[in-house]
């Protein structure tokens, strides 16, 4: 059984990490800016070109967005982040904004996402 918190207790707790962050970055040791974290992020980002230009070329014929924000996005708000972030692998940031109609995820994605509103 999980412990009631005081109300205001995971906003209080993000705006504690958002001041630690703003003096980090103040103090020029921002973690987000590292040589390593952007390499990283630059290597995780050309992967995810070279998936979408190799599905793309393996998939000719694919559907439309229409066609996602018509069948597949407005299922979604069935599940929850962690089930859309496992059906594709995904981050949990990244599938809010789907499941909220704000993004609409590369078509290689769609196949799992069908797979998981059909379940």
């Amino acid at each position: 059984m999980y412990a009631e918190r005081a109300p205001g207790h995971g906003l209080r707790a993000i705006e504690a990490a958002r001041r630690a962050l703003a003096a980090q970055t103040e103090a020029g040791h921002d973690p987000r800016r590292s040589a390593d974290v952007n390499g990283a992020r630059g290597e995780a980002i050309s992967e995810g070109h070279r998936r979408n230009r190799s599905w793309a070329r393996e998939h000719p014929d694919q559907r439309d967005k229409a066609w996602f924000k018509r069948e597949i996005a407005p299922r979604l708000d069935a599940f929850s982040l962690k089930e859309i972030g496992k059906a594709t692998g995904l981050s949990l940031a990244t599938c809010s904004r789907i499941r909220a109609g704000a993004k609409v995820p590369h078509p290689r994605h769609w196949e799992a996402l069908l797979a998981l509103i059909e379940t």
